[in-house]
């Protein structure tokens, strides 16, 4: 049994620096792309750079491009941990989309609306996208997330993220909570304990864009992914903040999965991720 307790929260830094140390894209390397942490300012770069032409370039491929931009670089700052986060962006129904071990539906997008959702099969069972929505799937060995940022008549835009091997703490260089669209990806982590305590100081470092309410939840390790083991919330302000828990277990504190989610419409990178001893 795990239990958590808020301990502190205070602010570093009032000024958020949303680039340093970010990476780019392998999908768009491109100089020129700006690194982001959420793709609306880069499909409004791509739409300025590359106009749709109603033939070549249509308004659908703006929306893949940015999310490839963004979700492509963070899995670029996760996969740098010793890590393997995959991340792919594209139309399910044609030219298709598969990421990992996870394979949208094949349907047009007028079904997706019709229908308010699309469905995306994983060896752990399927899991519905909401159409303009976003959900997470945690089950067995599978963590993945998806959302639908444009929905056309055959066209539709499917963003999907499976986490193949987490990070372990401690966590050192920065990583992006992407977002599509405002829509923003959660991110996860092995809270690695070296030796059995009953007690174990947990230091999150975050850097946000304005205040936010951030969900934290712990979750049992690969295979049991769907087993809660507790679940929060803390409140951090614009800037860069630490926030720090006490982790409390009986008779001791084991490794698990922590799971952190930044509200939608938010720029949020991690810091930094630490434990205590």
């Amino acid at each position: 049994m795990i239990k958590i307790e808020l301990r502190e929260t205070k602010l570093r830094k009032r000024e958020p620096d949303l680039k340093r140390d970010l990476m780019m894209s392998k999908w768009l390397p491109d100089p020129q792309i700006p690194i982001s942490v959420e793709s609306e300012p880069v499909r409004r770069y791509l739409e300025k750079e590359t106009p749709a032409d109603g033939k070549e370039i249509v308004e659908w491929m703006h929306y893949c491009a940015a999310d490839n931009a963004v979700f492509g670089g963070a899995a670029e700052d996760y996969n740098r941990l010793g890590s393997e986060l995959l991340s792919g962006s594209g139309d399910p129904w044609s030219p298709g989309l598969k990421v990992g071990d996870l394979t949208p539906k094949r349907i047009q997008g007028a079904q997706v609306r019709s229908f308010g959702y699309a469905v995306v099969r994983t060896p752990e069972g399927n899991f519905r996208v909401p159409a303009y929505g976003k959900a997470t799937f945690a089950k067995g060995s599978i963590l993945a997330w998806g959302a639908i940022s444009y929905v056309g008549t055959w066209q539709w835009v499917l963003t999907l993220l499976q986490w193949k091997d987490l990070a372990r703490t401690p966590i050192t260089k920065r990583v992006r909570f992407p977002g599509s669209e405002g829509l923003v990806a959660p991110q996860f982590f092995t809270v690695a304990v070296s030796f059995p305590v009953p007690l174990v100081i947990l230091r999150i470092g975050l850097t946000s864009n304005k205040d936010q309410t951030i969900k934290i939840k712990g979750r049992d390790g690969k295979g049991r992914y769907e087993k809660v083991l507790f679940t929060g919330e803390f409140d951090i302000k614009k800037g860069e903040s630490e926030t720090v828990y006490n982790i409390f277990g009986f008779p001791f504190v084991s490794s698990f999965t922590l799971e952190l989610q930044p509200e939608d419409k938010t720029q949020t990178i991690l810091d930094y991720l630490e434990t205590i001893p």
